[in-house]
């Protein structure tokens, strides 16, 4: 996943964009794309976006695209295929829980699991093939699809976006305070310093006197 997040940043917007798109269409049309952490991808791109490097309203647009694109050929790879999605080689990387998640989430909501389903790694790549291979019409899952891809897209992108503005912000104000509380700190420790050389002769004076004094009482 390092090289996805390291491509955002060495390459142009227009390519950015394209990893982007490609990793979450991987993600949603195979199943060993399941794996891809997207989040990261997501909010890498989106903090990006702060610093002006990429556009955030493109990296939106391309994400939840890609969602929209992966969800239908999902649905229709399980169409297609059906139980033997459950019996290749591919599905038994795929772990049980999440199988009989994404399962139960199409009996009990339908095609609303595909909303549903967006926001849970793993479950929203299985989701669309399960559907799929229910024999349930895409037109039931497409506009909960669409739904769900934009308001999740725009959420982790916004999460690195607002992240980074806030470290902005952070640094913008603290940089001075942190000065300030720096040089108060150093010039106190001169003074300090300064204060405890100066003990030494103040006190050579008052041992004189007391001296001076007790001699004067020997003479008596």
């Amino acid at each position: 996943m390092s090289i996805l997040t390291d491509a955002l940043g060495s390459v142009p917007p227009a390519a950015a964009y394209a990893v982007i798109a490609l990793a979450i269409l991987a993600e949603s049309i195979l199943l060993v794309g399941a794996f891809i952490p997207t989040l990261t991808l997501m909010v890498t791109a989106g903090s990006m976006a702060q610093t002006g490097h990429i556009n955030l309203l493109l990296v939106i647009a391309a994400a939840a695209a890609a969602a929209i694109t992966g969800d239908f050929l999902a649905h229709r790879t399980g169409r297609l295929l059906g139980d033997q999605l459950r019996a290749g080689r591919l599905a038994q990387r795929i772990p049980d829980p999440a199988c009989l998640h994404a399962e139960a989430l199409m009996a009990r909501h339908g095609g609303r699991a595909i909303f549903l389903a967006r926001f849970l790694p793993v479950v929203r790549t299985l989701a669309p093939h399960t559907a799929g291979a229910t024999r349930l019409a895409y037109r039931c899952i497409a506009p909960y699809s669409a739904v769900a891809a934009c308001v999740w897209a725009t959420a982790e992108a916004g999460v690195g976006y607002a992240a980074a503005t806030s470290l902005q912000r952070a640094l913008t104000l603290g940089g001075p305070a942190v000065a300030v509380v720096a040089l108060m700190g150093a010039g106190g420790a001169l003074l300090w310093r300064r204060r405890r050389r100066q003990l030494p002769e103040t006190r050579e004076p008052a041992v004189e006197r007391t001296t001076r004094t007790s001699g004067r009482f020997r003479r008596v």
